[in-house]
């Protein structure tokens, strides 16, 4: 028997633990020290299960090779079931079982929301859950955010980045982007996302994806696309990259181009969707909701299934990270929140399930109010950071008034390891906003550290009222969703 890791399945292993994740299925597991070993024996060359159970046994000495291999082939079918590894007789059995994405899949990663997979049996708490506590006082970095380059070719009413950064744009070079690659996968990070300023702007963006994923990591790209040129499409599916998401305003050519200022962007954004969409690359889109879009998110939706692809969206806004509010002019207000959310409800099921209608928490999984206060707020300082053109590293994207150190003056382990900030930042937990512990509105919250930083002249711990106030609309849309559904349900077995 023959066993071989998915193209698809990045597997990343620690004393402490095992972890395996599939850019495809979206389907992820965690593992203890045992299930790291067994992990660890497993790679994208077909190898003979006989050969990895010999191995074994020089490390578990005291069992005897039926056992070991018993416990490896449950372990092993688990993985195969879910596509995470093939078994097989012969390296093209292994081959033809290995999935490749494409939109005539029945369910493509690009529409699918809810990534629990089915196991034989019950896991009590997801990676998120695991993860979540793990990594508390020991933090491993996982994903890096690179701004390639600070230069942009659209200025976009609402963004967090203030324009005269990008109008006094340059790139990181590509030679210092490989190196912390490098850097980055000798701390056992999987995954690196490819942002600007406008990522398609730095002339080696191919050259850096194919060496990062020479490097075994998932990529994923942030762009506007309007700088997508015709031979990088091939060369994207070639690479099999882990999800491009663009941002998409409007299907009205005048509300999209009014939002990013450039005339003709619409046009050339929506053609590079479809180019992208035609070659088989997933495609993800954005589409942050504001007063000039409010009434077109409709036809966003539309789009995007017509071409089996997810629209998501964001109603909130960051302010700028100069801590300048003045692009929240464009954000709409609470009333006008409810009726959008109202519209969503009723046009977009997938955001029905996934934000208003809760997972149903498991048996094992009963709320815990003291477990609870020590868990982080978000995994800023935890598993991932950004790093930006200059080499300045921050905790996120938006969080560029907290810098965390220079790339160009210390490695990346020096940053993650010594900085004090994020020394900061890993103290931070649920129990650092006691009136949000039994807040009733808690469920349907999306707290978020650096909108506080940004919109409250960088008071990390003040929550602004408008955030509140959306908990509250979305938990009340919750409970009249629910009441009719009951009623619905009642009525129907009368």
């Amino acid at each position: 028997m023959l066993i071989k890791q998915s193209k698809n399945s990045f597997i990343r292993t620690t004393e402490r633990y095992g972890y395996i994740t599939n850019q495809l299925t979206r389907h992820d597991r965690s593992y203890d020290s045992f299930g790291a070993d067994l992990l660890r024996e497993i790679n994208r060359e077909p190898q003979e299960v006989d050969d990895i159970i010999n191995r074994l046994l020089e490390v578990y000495s005291g069992v005897d090779f039926a056992t070991l291999e018993a416990d490896f082939m449950e372990f092993a079918e688990s993985l195969a079931k879910d596509h995470f590894i093939m078994l097989g007789e012969t390296p093209e059995e292994l081959d033809a079982k290995d999935l490749t994405f494409s939109y005539s899949m029945g369910n493509p990663k690009t529409l699918a929301t809810d990534f629990y997979q089915a196991t034989e049996k019950p896991i009590s708490e997801n990676t998120q859950d695991f993860f979540l506590e793990e990594v508390q006082g020991k933090p491993l970095i996982s994903n890096i955010q690179f701004e390639l380059s600070s230069r942009c070719n659209e200025r976009c009413i609402h963004c967090y980045i203030p324009n005269e950064k990008k109008n006094a744009g340059f790139d990181m070079p590509t030679a210092k982007v490989k190196d912390l690659i490098d850097q980055l996968a000798a701390m056992g990070g999987i995954h690196v996302t490819f942002s600007g300023g406008e990522a398609f702007m730095h002339k080696d963006l191919i050259e850096l994806t194919r060496y990062a994923r020479e490097k075994d990591m998932m990529v994923t790209i942030l762009s506007n696309l309007i700088a997508l040129k015709d031979e990088q499409v091939q060369q994207l599916k070639d690479l099999n990259i882990s999800l491009i998401q663009v941002s998409l305003y409007s299907m009205d050519p005048e509300i999209h181009d009014f939002i990013t200022t450039v005339k003709g962007s619409f046009a050339k954004t929506k053609a590079a969707i479809e180019k992208l969409v035609a070659a088989d690359v997933p495609v993800q889109i954005s589409c942050p909701i504001m007063k000039a879009n409010r009434k077109g998110y409709r036809a966003v939706l539309e789009y995007a299934n017509s071409l089996k692809i997810k629209a998501q969206t964001d109603f909130i806004m960051m302010a700028e990270a100069n801590f300048d509010t003045s692009n929240l002019a464009n954000r709409i207000s609470i009333e006008e929140t409810e009726e959008l959310l109202r519209d969503i409800m009723q046009y977009d099921p997938v955001y029905k399930q996934d934000v208003i209608t809760k997972r149903p928490v498991s048996e094992e999984i009963k709320f815990d109010l003291e477990r609870y206060k020590k868990q982080r707020v978000c995994g800023v300082g935890y598993d991932n950071c950004c790093i930006t053109a200059n080499g300045d590293v921050y905790p996120c994207a938006g969080w560029q008034s907290m810098v965390l150190g220079n790339v160009y003056k210390q490695s990346l382990a020096e940053i993650w390891e010594d900085s004090p900030k994020l020394r900061e930042l890993r103290r931070i937990t649920q129990e650092s906003f006691p009136e949000c512990l039994t807040c009733e509105a808690r469920d349907f919250c999306a707290r978020c550290l650096v909108r506080n930083y940004n919109e409250s002249n960088g008071d990390m711990l003040k929550i602004n009222r408008h955030f509140c106030d959306v908990a509250f609309l979305t938990k009340r849309l919750a409970e009249e969703y629910f009441a009719e559904q009951l009623k619905k349900n009642y009525g129907e077995t009368k």
